[in-house]
C-alpha cells in the first residue's frame, strides 16, 4: 500500500475484508493436511498397512508426530521473535507452507513396509504445517480488533473445517474410483496424498495475495545479530513475565487440555477401523460428517465467545470433551460411535478457535508473533505428551480403549488451571504493555 495514497473509508473497509478472507483461506487450505493426513486417511494407512504390527504402528505414529512437534517447539519462539523484529512474518509463512506441501506430495510414494521413509516425510511435512499454523495465527492481531477477534477466529476455524470437508469429499471420490488393496498397492489411499498437497497449495494462494505484512522492520540494537536477538528478546519476555501472568496460566491449561484433543485428532480414525471395524471409506464419511459438526460448533461458539468470553466458552467445551472420551471407552458398535464422534466435533473446533482468540487478546501487538510462538510451543508440547502417552499405553496394554480413556486426566487438569485465569486482567495487561 502506497503511503501517499489517500484511501476512502469504503476502500479501507474493502481492504480489511480482503485481508480477513485471505486469513480465513489459509485455515481453509491447511485443514486438508490435518484432516486427510493426520486425522482420517494416512494415519490409519500408516498404522494398519505400512507398519502392520500389533499396536506398534500407534507407537511409531506417535513418535513421528512428536519428533516434528519437538522441532517446532525449538524453532517456533525463535523464528517468531525474528519475524516480529524484521517484519518477515509473511515470508516465514510462505516457507513453512512450501515445506508442508512438498513433503505431503511425496507421501504418494509410500507403500507397505516403507516405515522409515514414511516417518521422515510425515515429520518434515508436519513441521511445515505446524510452523505455518503459528505464523498465520500471528496475523490475527493485525486484522482483528479486540471486539471481533473471537468472531473472526471462529469464522476462520469454521471455514477451515469446510476446507477439510471439501478435501475429504474429493478423497472419498478417489477411494470409490480406486478401491485400495494389495493388488494395486493401495493406489487410492496414496492418491489422496497428492490431492491434499494440491488442495493446500492452490487454496492458500489468496492468503499470500491479500494478507499484508503490517509490521515495520526495525534496526538491530548495537551488538545484536538475528541469531542473538531472539534469545535476548525471549529473555526480556521472561523478565516481564509477571505482566502476562494470565497468559502463562492459560498456556499451562492449554498444555494439558490440548494433549487430550491431540490424541482424538490423531487416533480417532485408527480407533474406528481397528476397534470398531470401520472401512477406510466409512471412516472418511464419518470424518466428513464430523467436519460439518465441527464447523457449526466453531461458528456458533464464536458468537457465544464474544458474549460470555473466551474463558467461559473454553470451559464449556472441556466438559463436553470429558463426556466424549468417557463415552468412547464404553461403546461397542458403529452407530454409537457416530454419536460420540459428532459430540467431539462440536467441541473440537470451538475449543481450539477460542484458545487462539484468547492468546490474541492476551498478546501485545508488538509481541504477537512471539507470543503465538509460545502458543505453538504449548500446543506442540501438549501433542507430544498426549500422543506419546497414548502410543505407550496402547502398546503396553494392547488396548486403544484404555489409552483413549486416559485422556480424561488432561481435560480435568486443564479445567482446574483454567478456573484461575482472569480474562479481564489478561486483556488489560496486553493493552497497557509498552515496549
Amino acid at each position: 500500500m502506497n503511503n501517499n495514497t489517500v484511501w476512502s473509508p469504503s476502500s479501507l473497509k474493502s481492504e480489511r475484508k480482503k485481508e480477513i478472507f485471505g486469513f480465513m483461506m489459509f485455515d481453509f487450505a491447511n485443514s486438508s493436511y490435518t484432516t486427510v493426513i493426520i486425522t482420517a486417511i494416512f494415519n490409519a494407512y500408516f498404522v494398519r498397512v505400512v507398519v502392520n504390527q500389533q499396536n506398534r504402528g500407534e507407537l511409531l505414529w506417535s513418535v513421528a508426530l512428536s519428533v516434528s512437534y519437538a522441532a517446532v517447539i525449538l524453532l517456533g519462539p525463535i523464528l517468531g521473535a525474528i519475524a516480529d523484529y524484521s517484519a518477515l512474518k509473511k515470508k516465514f509463512l510462505f516457507g513453512s507452507y512450501i515445506l508442508c506441501v512438498s513433503f505431503t506430495s511425496l507421501l504418494f510414494f509410500i507403500k507397505p513396509g516403507d516405515v522409515i521413509q514414511a516417518m521422515i516425510f510425515v515429520i518434515l511435512s508436519n513441521i511445515g504445517f505446524a510452523a505455518s499454523e503459528n505464523f498465520v495465527s500471528s496475523f490475527l492481531t493485525d486484522i482483528a480488533t479486540e471486539e471481533d477477534m473471537g468472531k473472526i477466529s471462529g469464522y476462520a476455524w469454521s471455514f477451515g473445517y469446510i476446507g477439510g470437508l471439501t478435501s475429504l469429499a474429493i478423497s472419498l471420490a478417489i477411494l470409490s474410483m480406486f478401491p485400495s488393496g494389495k493388488e494395486n498397492e493401495f493406489l487410492g489411499i496414496r492418491l489422496t496424498n497428492l490431492v491434499t498437497a494440491f488442495f493446500f497449495g492452490i487454496a492458500a494462494i489468496p492468503t499470500f495475495l491479500w494478507l499484508h505484512e503490517k509490521g515495520q522492520k526495525r534496526e538491530l540494537p548495537p551488538g545484536e545479530t538475528y541469531f542473538s536477538l531472539p534469545f535476548n528478546r525471549l529473555k526480556d519476555t521472561f523478565i516481564h513475565i509477571k505482566e502476562f501472568k494470565e497468559l502463562m496460566k492459560f498456556l499451562l491449561s492449554f498444555l494439558f487440555f490440548n494433549s487430550g484433543i491431540a490424541v482424538v485428532i490423531s487416533f480417532a480414525a485408527v480407533y474406528a477401523q481397528k476397534d470398531l471395524g470401520f472401512t477406510p471409506s466409512m471412516t472418511v464419511l464419518l470424518v466428513i460428517v464430523v467436519n460439518i459438526t465441527a464447523s457449526v460448533g466453531a461458528f456458533l461458539f464464536g458468537y457465544m465467545e464474544d458474549v460470555i468470553g473466551s474463558k467461559n466458552t473454553i470451559m464449556i467445551t472441556l466438559f463436553i470433551w470429558i463426556i466424549t472420551v468417557t463415552s468412547a471407552f464404553f461403546i461397542k458398535g458403529k452407530q454409537a460411535f457416530w454419536v460420540v464422534a459428532n459430540l467431539a466435533g462440536i467441541s473440537m473446533g470451538a475449543s481450539q478457535s477460542s484458545a487462539r482468540a484468547l492468546v490474541g487478546l492476551f498478546s501485545p501487538e508488538s509481541k504477537s508473533a512471539e507470543f503465538f510462538g509460545f502458543w505453538g510451543f504449548a500446543g506442540k508440547l501438549s501433542a507430544i505428551i498426549g500422543l506419546l502417552s497414548f502410543g505407550t499405553m496402547s502398546y503396553l496394554f494392547s488396548s486403544n480403549r484404555i489409552a483413549i480413556l486416559s485422556t480424561i486426566f488432561y481435560f480435568i487438569v486443564g479445567i482446574i488451571i483454567l478456573v484461575f485465569v482472569d480474562e479481564k486482567r489478561g486483556r488489560k495487561a496486553a493493552n497497557e504493555y509498552k515496549e
